[in-house]
């Protein structure tokens, strides 16, 4: 290895809500650790930022649901560390036609959970929820666990908290090359700075695909930039995050007294999220932002954009149309919508994290723990079935998931 390169134990290439998860386990098992960001904590311009996230229990697999159980869990020890909360309890809706197969799957894995559940006619729907609009022809499953992460302060938090733990967490450093060895891997940035470790752990998010060529894995991932936005009560004045609205709707949108929501009515399913910091409900459309590459710059999709007021519209009767912000994110699809976390076939001190396509943020806390159990041949602490890399060598057998 390169003279110049420090050792650690292990590196950890990308500090997104992964990255910074998995160096966080990593330092609790007592490694040296090193964590190599290239932007700067919860920065906007990848997949881990904005002011909430959900974390919710409503999917078809069940390893999903037991992952949502084992981050609610960790998220409450994060929590009870800070001092204070890091989400906060909503209840989830999801809304569709009423003879909607997703309603079906929905209420049979609810049920074989054993997790509480009602499924609400669009009546009945309509008068539980104020904040929202339903048919007569539609109906909703609403299971009361579901919560809002405080997306930003919790990654933020957890950067602040593997440096307490001895993680040398690195901002504004981009990585240039990456070269797995038989004795250990090094990393190198542009400007000539190396560094080693045993083991690696690559959490890059929208530039992973880059990464895998480079490192001779063949997995096809698409990157997405998605639009939101954020939609304030009719009527109401906009004010800045964390202020008391001059004039307020009468009736609440904020976390606690609106639910989370999964609309499919149509193709490709819209979701609301209720208010936190910004000043407004974020709605967007699952899974249909543009095709870019990571550092593509940003343009908002007026079409999009368009579609989203359209659905704030319908559903949404006390919110205006006009939103207060417009953001984006990065999906980084996988072929069939599922996570890739495994071994590099070749170098088994190397891990890949990849692949969340939208729905991994929640899990932060337990993919640092399976990552860290990948890393070191662990039983890991759920079926990994899904996850791995020789599902992509019988493309035609890969299934998407058909829950958002």
């Amino acid at each position: 290895m390169s003279p110049r390169a420090v050792q650690y134990d292990a590196i950890v290439v990308g500090g997104g809500i992964v990255g910074i998860s998995t160096a966080c386990v990593l330092a609790r098992r007592g490694m040296r650790v090193l964590l190599l960001e290239q932007y700067t904590p919860a920065h906007e311009h990848g997949s881990s930022h904005g002011d909430s996230r959900m974390i919710r229990f409503d999917y078809e697999e069940n390893v999903y649901v037991e992952m949502a159980a084992r981050a609610f869990r960790a998220w409450e020890d994060l929590a009870k560390r800070l001092g204070r909360p890091v989400f906060r309890q909503t209840g989830i809706c999801n809304l569709a036609p009423a003879d909607a197969e997703v309603l079906d799957i929905l209420e049979t894995r609810l049920r074989d959970c054993e997790l509480p559940f009602e499924r609400l006619s669009g009546s009945a729907f309509t008068r539980r929820f104020p904040q929202l609009s339903l048919t007569s022809t539609s109906e909703a499953i609403y299971q009361p666990d579901s919560a809002v992460l405080y997306a930003d302060e919790v990654v933020r938090s957890l950067w602040d908290c593997a440096r307490e733990d001895g993680v040398d967490a690195r901002t504004e450093t981009e990585v240039a090359s990456i070269e797995p060895r038989d004795d250990g891997v090094e990393v190198s940035t542009s400007n000539g700075r190396s560094w080693s470790g045993n083991y690696l752990v690559l959490a890059t998010g929208g530039w992973t695909g880059r990464w895998l060529d480079a490192l001779g894995i063949d997995v096809p991932l698409v990157v997405t930039r998605e639009l939101l936005a954020y939609f304030p009560p009719a009527g109401s004045v906009p004010h800045e995050a964390g202020s008391v609205p001059r004039e307020a709707g009468p009736v609440p949108h904020e976390a606690g007294a609106m639910p989370n929501v999964i609309d499919y009515h149509t193709a490709d399913p819209f979701y609301c999220v209720p208010q936190v910091r910004v000043p407004g409900v974020k709605a967007g459309c699952h899974r249909t932002g543009r095709i870019v590459e990571a550092d593509d710059p940003e343009e908002v999709d007026r079409a999009n954009l368009a579609a989203v007021q359209d659905f704030i519209g319908r559903r949404c009767p006390h919110l205006s149309r006009d939103p207060v912000a417009v953001k984006h994110c990065l999906y980084t699809n996988s072929a069939d919508y599922h996570f890739i976390l495994d071994r590099h076939p070749e170098h088994d001190n190397v891990v890949l994290a990849a692949g969340f396509s939208g729905h991994g943020f929640k899990f932060g806390p337990v993919l640092g723990e399976i990552l860290a159990a990948r890393l070191f041949d662990e039983p890991p602490p759920v079926d990994m079935s899904l996850f791995g890399l020789e599902r992509f060598n019988q493309p035609d057998a890969l299934k998407p998931r058909t829950i958002a």
